[in-house]
Parts: C-alpha cells; structure tokens; sequence
C-alpha cells in the first residue's frame, strides 16, 4: 500500500511538471502564431533584404571611388546595420557621391521599416491585452483559483477571498458568461484580488483550458446564471461542470453549490469534496432563533469576513499526534491559537466489492443488483472521506492528519 501511495505521488508529480512543460510550448507556439499571421516575418525579411542590398551598393559605390574605408562586403554589411538600427558609430561612413546618396535612401527606407516592425509587435501585446479583457485568451497561470458560474450571491466569494491572508498570491480565474463590463466593475470593487476572465461554458473543457484548468489547484462551481442561463438548469450544469473539471485534472480539489439536495449523489460520484446545498442552514437558523435570540449574529459572526474572531481550520502540530483532545484544547489556548471546538479526521469508505469475494458469482451479481434497485449509493459508500468531530470527548487521541477547527 506504501509503495502504492508513493507511486501515485511520483505519478502525479510526473503529469503536472509533463503539463507545465507542455502549457509553456503551447504559450510559445501561439505567440509565434500571432506572429506569423501579423506579416512581421515579412516586414523583417524586406528589413534583412535592405541590410543586405544597401551593404553590396555602397560597398562597390566606395570601392571604385577609391580608399574610403570599405575594405570588404563586410564592411559594407557593418556599416549598414548600424545604419538601419540608427546606432550610428560613424567609424565606417560613406564619402562619395553615390554612396551617401544610396545612405540617405537606406536610413528613409529604414526608418518607414522600423515604424511598421515596432507598431506591429506593439498591437500583437494590445490585441492579447483585449482579448484577455474580453475572456477569449488562453491564460498562463499557475496554482491560480477557479470560480465556474455566477449569480447575484457569486460576489460574496470574492468578498471573502479578498479577507483571506495571502490572498493576493495566487489568481482568481471567473468562467461564465458575464459582461466584460460587469467583470471590469468586479475587478474595480476587488483591487487587491489577481481577477482573470475566461468568458464561456464551463461545461465545455475547451473553455477550461483556455482557464488553464490542469495547472489549477482548486475550483468553485456556483449554479450559474449569468448569459442566457438560469437557476432552472443550474445543478445539471454544476454536475456537468465538475465532471469536465475532473476529466481535465483529477487533482483538483473541487466544490459545487447546488440548489436541490437530491443532486448531491450525482456530484458525489464526481468525487466533489465540498458540496454545499443552498439554503440547507437558514431554516435551523432561523427556527432556533426563535428561542436562541443570539444564535444568527453568533453563526454570521463566526462565518462572516472581517476582523473579530472567525471559525477556522488549522493544522495540528506534531507534538499533539497521539494527545488527548483536551491536552490539545489547553495547548492552542495556552499559546494564544484560539479555542479548539473540533477535529477533522480522514476516514477511508468500505466499498461493496471490498465485502464480497473476489470471484464473480451469481450470488454477487445479484447483490449488486438489490443494491442498485435500492438507489444505493455505491461510489459514495467506497470514496474516502472525511469525518467531523466537533466537541468530541475530552480523552478522544488526536491522530496523524487530523486538522482542527479553531475559533480565533
């Protein structure tokens, strides 16, 4: 099983460096395409043909005028490109008639040459400026976060990226089908946030390319109603979307709000780490508020950006690996890390092929089948996932992995 773990890790290793290297050659080769297509290469081509031809005539128009210099072709090449490149050394220069005739003609055609080059390769940079304005470029980024969808609830995330510490370290890729202008207005309210646009469907893996989906670590799908989508269709999406995410980079660690708790199987097969099902919370808030006065401004306030403390997660320092939950309880607040309300510990699912035998029997099948017809979750039961323990017994062991819940 370890060497099975570290294979897997070399393997995963291995593909991202495989998909940086090859991200990078497809960034190279698009800028040489938008090169070819601007008529740059021919442009230098006529630039080369007047270095060229301008270095052979004032070279024999010097030659025969006497000794002014021009000992070769290459001096006739060296004095043409500082020429053209308006370095202008002035240790070779022209002395006859002919040949300061065919300078002036050489430093006109160069300047025209120059104007053309430079303006062109300034417009290749503005056009990909735009284009990217617009969400229609293929970005290059790396270790950046990804928010599929959008709805009027949408901003609060960024609201709440913008509060996370670092959080101006990585960028924040929205796929959807905004305006340009209502991303330039997110953009102006969020300035200490790297906000990137990708516009289009991001159930389609062409655009989550263009997000550079496979060097992602995280994505957020939110139902979607941006464009010419509504909430009517937007967990069917959302399903959509995680799966093509996943196909893209099985890496990822991936979270989806949806808007009806019967979609949660579909995005649990998808292997969605974090799904959260809107509205699931408000109707116990709002019913124990009505005996527990302060319970909404508690809940808000431990969940709510800004300053005052905050539930959150936290690594849990070796030393406390084998320790009580309440030896760990006085060590966080001991050392001023908050008040420790919870553990999160990794837990491996049992899958129903792990309890029948390894020969496929009429027995098994049938099995199968009863839990199938039962709308059993199968891929939900065999994924590994994660089990909260929150206030847990005082002598509960804190084990290896384990992350806490802190509120601080």
């Amino acid at each position: 099983m370890i060497h099975d773990s570290a294979g897997k890790r070399r393997a995963s290793v291995s593909r991202r460096a495989a998909e940086w290297v090859e991200s990078k050659l497809k960034g190279i080769r698009l800028f040489f395409k938008d090169i070819a297509t601007s008529g740059i290469l021919t442009l230098f081509g006529f630039l080369g043909a007047l270095v060229l031809v301008a270095a052979i005539f004032v070279f024999v128009a010097e030659k025969t005028g006497g000794d002014t210099g021009f000992q070769n072709l290459f001096d006739g090449i060296w004095w043409a490109v500082v020429t053209v490149a308006t370095v202008g050394y002035g240790d070779k220069y022209p002395v006859t008639v002919l040949g300061r005739l065919l300078a002036i003609a050489t430093i006109l055609t160069s300047i025209v040459l120059t104007a053309l080059i430079s303006g062109t390769v300034a417009s290749i940079f503005v056009e990909r400026r735009i284009r990217e304005g617009k969400g229609l470029q293929d970005l290059k980024l790396k270790n950046q976060l990804i928010i599929c969808g959008w709805n009027p609830n949408a901003e609060a995330i960024l609201r709440d990226l913008e509060s996370v510490e670092g959080s101006g370290g990585f960028a924040v890729v929205l796929v959807n089908w905004m305006e340009v202008e209502a991303f330039d207005a997110a953009k102006a309210r969020f300035p200490s946030l790297d906000l990137r646009f990708v516009r289009g469907d991001f159930t389609q893996e062409a655009v989550l390319k263009r997000a550079s989906i496979k060097t992602a670590v995280a994505c957020v799908i939110v139902p979607d109603s941006s464009g010419d989508n509504s909430f009517a269709n937007a967990d069917e999406r959302t399903i959509l979307g995680c799966l093509a995410v996943r196909s893209d980079n099985p890496d990822i660690s991936v979270s989806a709000e949806i808007l009806r708790p019967e979609s949660e199987q579909h995005l649990r097969r998808a292997k969605v780490e974090n799904i959260v099902i809107n509205g699931e919370f408000s109707g116990y808030v709002l019913s124990a508020a009505s005996v527990s006065k302060g319970l909404p401004r508690a809940a808000r306030a431990l969940l709510s950006p800004g300053p005052g403390p905050r539930l959150k997660e936290a690594p849990l320092p070796a030393a406390l690996v084998g320790k009580t939950f309440a030896e760990a309880s006085t060590w966080f607040i001991a050392n001023g890390k908050g008040v420790l309300v919870g553990l999160l510990s990794e837990q491996k699912g049992v899958s129903l092929d792990d309890l029948l035998s390894d020969n496929t029997s009429a027995i098994d099948t049938f099995i199968k089948r009863k839990f199938m017809e039962a709308e059993v979750d199968l891929a939900a039961a065999a994924s590994a996932g994660s089990a909260v323990h929150l206030a847990p017994k005082s002598d509960h062991i804190i084990a290896e992995g384990d992350l806490a819940f802190v509120i601080g």
